[in-house]
């Protein structure tokens, strides 16, 4: 007395229509006024990508991007350019042999220089070339990172992949052993003459 019963369980609440008719009845249940908002399957959180968000839950994060440039200036340097300068070397002398005569002057002059410029000196050279003109692409799968570079030209790239994965403080990097190294050395110097041939090439040190 003095106080309302409270509704059957599962009941609507029954309210007066505005008009004053009775029986009008609002259906409406705590499931449809409630919002349950969660992140679309696969974006992971704030941009995150979902696996390595959830990774990264327990402590396993992949290798920062900001750790790829020391690495792969230590290979391209010590691993990759003994074996480019040699493709270089005897594309030049073959230029310089069957090309007309300031072609062939211009690939003797480049000859002239790599076989007169220390070897280090010309790694840090061309690999600051590729920096500028090719920098990585990166993918993050997991608590992998993946570094996408083209070590070729635009017109005849060669896609070349490393991968990053948890190791340590800073994570460690590797060359993917599905990956290609051999790029088109003539594609190379073309599109190196295109870009202005060795005034690019010092300009990108």
């Amino acid at each position: 007395e003095g106080g309302l019963a409270p509704a059957p369980a599962g009941a609507s609440a029954s309210l007066a229509r505005p008009d004053g008719a009775a029986g009008y009845t609002d259906s409406t249940s705590l499931v449809d006024t409630t919002e349950i908002s969660l992140p679309l399957c696969g974006c992971g959180v704030n941009g995150e990508p979902v696996g390595a968000h959830l990774f990264g839950l327990v402590g396993v994060r992949p290798p920062p991007e900001s750790s790829f440039a020391p690495m792969f200036k230590q290979w391209f340097e010590e691993d990759y350019f003994p074996q480019m300068s040699s493709k270089l070397q005897k594309e030049l002398v073959s230029r310089a042999k069957t090309k007309g005569f300031f072609s062939g002057l211009s690939s003797q002059v480049k000859k002239w220089a790599m076989a007169n410029t220390d070897a280090r000196l010309q790694a840090e050279v061309w690999h600051a070339y590729f920096a500028q003109y090719a920098p990585p692409v990166f993918a993050t799968y997991g608590c992998v990172r993946v570094a996408t570079v083209n070590l070729g030209s635009v017109a005849h790239p060669c896609w070349t992949k490393f991968w990053g994965y948890p190791q340590g403080e800073h994570g460690n990097w590797m060359l993917s052993p599905f990956a290609t190294t051999d790029a088109d050395i003539p594609g190379i110097l073309d599109e190196l003459d295109g870009r202005g041939g060795m005034t690019a090439l010092l300009a990108s040190a």
